[in-house]
């Protein structure tokens, strides 16, 4: 008996085991697969078999030693799975508090319906302990099935949420570890009825509490995505209005054009009704060159980044502004909404500065490099005095400030979406402003 009962234990450590170790992995995403396995997920659910099966033998309940359970799921989060610290954080305490309020629940409920001490239901070897321990799984299953479900299994930011609210929810989570192990430990120490149902009650009260939180969560991601739709549409009226006060550049460079054809086509008739055709040959070579000076042509993977940096430096170009560009070839990790409003407010900041100085060597360089999930976006223009000291706060000069005033803050906004960090410095005779982007935290 005592054999089947061990084995009994080991069973329900190894599903408990798998089960905490598969909500990360479906909540967040692997790193190297889409397979549990390829994650090292069965390792570090065997490594978390171990672990309960070494504290079961030191103590009947975990209670503050649950803090171990976190640390080994978020060493799986960290070694083996996508997102961010905070979203890391919230998957290693999440099931974990799941686990530790169902099983105090059971337990006090089973200690509370049959007259024993909540220490002889955690020790027994009986019937009502197994159907106890039972229930306890299959609850803490269907918890934490009923969790991704509700998360949609998004492992991107599945609700927007924003760092301060994902921080109090984990500082939620924190105490209802310390709050549920408070209770079961007051538990142990009586026997009394009264001490039973308080404990019963007490154990429903933080399930409810965590519930409402639970809520929350889904009411604050709903408002944050609308918010968020919200922030796209205003973005759209801005780029729309840009475009409309682009379109007599593009009209100009179109007029230049036909012009310059004109003139061409005049002169290469000159010199063929004189038969001069060596002389047309060097001309037509020579007007190659000056057509491929005045054409920034830019040959990625990605269609947004060529779109964007071919057409906001053909426009530099048609500024008389010296313009080059020099960019890695894929944007891996970067969503291409997130990519288009960063290059283009960037790229529209340098042009529109460098196209109101009197300097005849009016430059822009754009320049994207990426080391291990890491791209750093470095845009810098020609500037005739300090604009951090005549505009430190980098307010818009445009007319329509409410619009164009968002270009920096969009630029800001998107470097804190990725953990990364947004600059802005002068060197020289140059303004820059450098954006660092990490997709692999």
């Amino acid at each position: 008996m005592n054999i089947l009962w061990d084995l009994f234990e080991i069973s329900v450590n190894c599903f408990q085991g798998f089960i905490m170790m598969y909500f990360p992995f479906k909540f967040l995403g692997g790193k190297y697969s889409d397979k549990f396995l390829k994650n090292h997920g069965l390792l570090f659910a065997a490594m978390y078999t171990l672990l309960i099966s070494c504290l079961n033998s030191i103590s009947a309940f975990e209670h503050f030693l649950a803090f171990l359970y976190v640390t080994l799921i978020f060493l799986f989060c960290i070694t083996c799975l996508q997102g961010k610290i905070l979203h890391k954080l919230f998957a290693s305490f999440f099931p974990v508090v799941i686990g530790l309020i169902i099983s105090a629940l059971t337990s006090s409920g089973t200690a509370f319906l049959l007259n024993k001490s909540i220490n002889e239901v955690f020790v027994s070897h009986d019937p009502q302990r197994v159907i106890s321990v039972l229930v306890t799984q299959l609850l803490i299953l269907y918890l934490i099935l009923l969790s991704l479900r509700i998360f949609n299994k998004n492992p991107h930011d599945p609700y927007q949420l924003r760092h301060d609210e994902l921080a109090l929810i984990i500082t939620n989570l924190i105490f209802s570890i310390i709050i549920g192990a408070l209770f079961v430990l007051i538990s142990f120490d009586t026997d009394s009825d009264k001490s039973r149902l308080y404990t019963f009650i007490g154990i429903m009260a933080l399930i409810v509490i965590n519930i409402v939180l639970f809520y929350f969560i889904i009411d604050l991601g709903k408002k944050n995505s609308a918010t968020l739709e919200y922030e796209k549409l205003k973005i759209q009226v801005a780029y729309n209005e840009q475009f409309i006060e682009n379109a007599d550049t593009e009209y100009n460079v179109i007029q230049k054009l036909r012009h310059d054809s004109k003139a061409m086509y005049q002169v290469l008739s000159d010199f063929l009704s004189k038969g001069e055709i060596e002389k047309a040959r060097k001309y037509l070579r020579t007007m190659a060159d000056i057509a491929a000076e005045r054409i920034i042509f830019v040959n990625t993977d990605n269609d947004f980044a060529n779109s964007i940096i071919n057409a906001k430096l053909t426009i530099a170009k048609s500024f008389d502004i010296s313009a080059s560009c020099m960019t890695v070839n894929s944007f891996t990790g970067i969503d291409d909404i997130d990519l288009c409003r960063l290059l283009s407010n960037m790229l529209d900041n340098a042009i529109t500065a460098t196209s109101e100085i009197k300097s005849t060597d009016k430059r822009i360089s754009v320049n994207i490099s990426e080391d291990i999930g890491t791209y750093t976006f470095l845009v810098r223009n020609t500037i005739e005095e300090s604009v951090l000291t005549n505009n430190p706060q980098l307010l818009s000069t445009k007319k329509n400030k409410e619009i164009s005033g968002l270009g920096t803050s969009i630029i800001r906004d998107i470097a804190d979406k990725y953990n990364g960090r947004c600059d802005f410095y002068e060197k020289g005779n140059e303004f820059c402003c450098s954006v660092i982007l990490n997709t692999e935290v």
